[in-house]
Protein backbone atom coordinates (compact mmCIF):
# COMPACT_ATOMS: atom_id res chain seq x y z
CA UNK A 1 0.00 0.00 0.00
CA UNK A 2 1.39 3.39 -0.93
CA UNK A 3 1.91 6.14 1.59
CA UNK A 4 -0.58 8.98 1.44
CA UNK A 5 0.32 12.32 3.05
CA UNK A 6 -2.79 14.00 4.41
CA UNK A 7 -0.93 16.92 6.00
CA UNK A 8 -1.22 19.05 2.87
CA UNK A 9 -4.97 18.50 2.37
CA UNK A 10 -7.49 21.23 3.14
CA UNK A 11 -10.23 20.71 5.71
CA UNK A 12 -12.78 20.12 2.94
CA UNK A 13 -10.51 17.60 1.24
CA UNK A 14 -9.98 15.78 4.54
CA UNK A 15 -13.74 15.65 5.18
CA UNK A 16 -14.32 14.24 1.71
CA UNK A 17 -11.57 11.68 2.21
CA UNK A 18 -13.07 10.57 5.53
CA UNK A 19 -16.57 10.35 4.03
CA UNK A 20 -15.28 8.37 1.05
CA UNK A 21 -13.37 6.00 3.35
CA UNK A 22 -16.42 5.47 5.58
CA UNK A 23 -18.58 4.75 2.53
CA UNK A 24 -16.01 2.26 1.22
CA UNK A 25 -15.96 0.50 4.62
CA UNK A 26 -19.77 0.29 4.68
CA UNK A 27 -19.80 -1.21 1.19
CA UNK A 28 -17.12 -3.77 2.10
CA UNK A 29 -19.00 -4.70 5.22
CA UNK A 30 -22.23 -5.21 3.25
CA UNK A 31 -20.39 -7.36 0.71
CA UNK A 32 -18.83 -9.49 3.46
CA UNK A 33 -22.20 -9.99 5.14
CA UNK A 34 -23.70 -11.09 1.83
CA UNK A 35 -20.81 -13.54 1.28
CA UNK A 36 -21.23 -15.01 4.75
CA UNK A 37 -24.98 -15.29 4.27
CA UNK A 38 -24.51 -17.20 1.01
CA UNK A 39 -21.93 -19.50 2.64
CA UNK A 40 -24.21 -20.17 5.61
CA UNK A 41 -27.16 -20.93 3.34
CA UNK A 42 -25.03 -23.26 1.22
CA UNK A 43 -23.84 -25.14 4.31
CA UNK A 44 -27.39 -25.38 5.63
CA UNK A 45 -28.55 -26.77 2.28
CA UNK A 46 -25.82 -29.42 2.42
CA UNK A 47 -27.19 -30.47 5.80
CA UNK A 48 -30.81 -30.35 4.59
CA UNK A 49 -31.69 -27.70 7.16
CA UNK A 50 -31.98 -23.93 7.45
CA UNK A 51 -29.71 -21.26 8.86
CA UNK A 52 -32.41 -20.47 11.43
CA UNK A 53 -32.39 -24.11 12.59
CA UNK A 54 -28.60 -24.15 12.87
CA UNK A 55 -28.49 -21.05 15.04
CA UNK A 56 -31.67 -21.83 16.95
CA UNK A 57 -33.50 -18.82 15.59
CA UNK A 58 -37.27 -18.91 15.70
CA UNK A 59 -39.84 -16.69 14.05
CA UNK A 60 -41.28 -15.60 17.38
CA UNK A 61 -39.93 -15.28 20.84
CA UNK A 62 -41.09 -17.81 23.41
CA UNK A 63 -41.38 -14.86 25.77
CA UNK A 64 -43.60 -12.86 23.40
CA UNK A 65 -47.00 -12.28 24.88
CA UNK A 66 -45.99 -13.65 28.26
CA UNK A 67 -47.30 -11.40 30.99
CA UNK A 68 -44.68 -10.25 33.45
CA UNK A 69 -45.40 -9.95 37.16
CA UNK A 70 -46.29 -6.47 38.41
CA UNK A 71 -43.61 -4.55 40.30
CA UNK A 72 -45.45 -1.26 40.76
CA UNK A 73 -49.03 -0.47 41.76
CA UNK A 74 -51.21 2.63 41.77
CA UNK A 75 -52.27 3.08 45.42
CA UNK A 76 -55.36 5.02 44.30
CA UNK A 77 -56.42 2.12 42.05
CA UNK A 78 -54.75 -1.21 42.92
CA UNK A 79 -55.95 -2.75 39.65
CA UNK A 80 -53.49 -0.50 37.82
CA UNK A 81 -50.06 -2.10 37.86
CA UNK A 82 -46.85 -1.97 35.87
CA UNK A 83 -44.13 -4.60 35.40
CA UNK A 84 -41.34 -2.03 35.13
CA UNK A 85 -40.82 -2.70 31.43
CA UNK A 86 -42.00 -0.72 28.46
CA UNK A 87 -43.61 2.69 28.53
CA UNK A 88 -44.55 3.99 31.96
CA UNK A 89 -48.30 4.16 32.48
CA UNK A 90 -49.92 7.59 32.63
CA UNK A 91 -50.91 7.24 36.29
CA UNK A 92 -47.27 6.65 37.22
CA UNK A 93 -45.95 9.49 35.06
CA UNK A 94 -48.46 11.85 36.69
CA UNK A 95 -47.40 10.80 40.18
CA UNK A 96 -43.69 11.09 39.37
CA UNK A 97 -44.29 14.58 37.98
CA UNK A 98 -45.86 15.48 41.33
CA UNK A 99 -42.53 14.69 42.99
CA UNK A 100 -43.09 11.13 44.16
CA UNK A 101 -40.38 8.52 43.71
CA UNK A 102 -40.70 5.32 41.69
CA UNK A 103 -39.96 3.26 44.80
CA UNK A 104 -43.09 4.71 46.44
CA UNK A 105 -45.15 2.47 44.14
CA UNK A 106 -43.14 -0.75 44.49
CA UNK A 107 -45.22 -3.78 45.41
Amino acid sequence: MSQFDVKNLSADELKKLVNDAEQALRERSKQRVMELRREAEALANELNTTVADIFGLEKGSKQAGKKLPAKYMNPANPSQTWSGRGKRPNWLVDELNKGKKLEDFRI
